[in-house]
């Protein structure tokens, strides 16, 4: 089964989400307060008009993980696209994804996701530093 880009970016997204989800969880399951996602509305989407007809400020909240707009949450072990450069660069050889993996996990990456592999399957095409040789192939750039 070949997978094209917007395959991938979609399942990146529906990753994205889940770890959203799960750190909402987290929160839930400590007894934190967790500030409620505003759903999009089309209303939403359109400028804010002040009496004058001006733009206003926008009341729009952050995302859920409190550090501005568009933000990814983090591995407690720090961002993804670094370590897997160091493990590929500390073989020197073109690597698949589980391989990848090991080398993360043997490193003290730590994933915010119950499944890691698929997590890393899904976002390797995208990080900065990697690029693909071959089929299911990574190397540093």
């Amino acid at each position: 089964m070949k997978l094209s880009s917007a395959s991938l970016r979609k399942a990146a997204e529906i990753q994205e989400r889940i770890e959203r989800l799960e750190s909402e969880l987290d929160h839930i399951l400590q007894g934190e307060a967790v500030p409620k996602p505003i759903a999009p509305s089309p209303a939403a989407a359109a400028p804010r008009l002040t009496r004058r007809g001006t733009r206003g400020r926008s009341t729009r909240s952050t995302a859920l993980n409190g550090r501005g707009r568009g933000r990814r949450s983090t591995s407690p072990s720090g961002p993804l696209a670094p370590a897997v450069v160091r493990v590929l660069k500390s073989r020197g050889a073109p690597m698949g994804v589980s391989d990848i993996l090991d080398g993360l996990l043997s490193n003290g990456y730590k994933f915010n996701s119950p499944e890691p592999k698929k997590n890393l399957f899904a976002r390797i095409y995208r990080l900065k530093g990697v690029r693909q040789v071959g089929p299911g192939r990574f190397a540093a750039e």
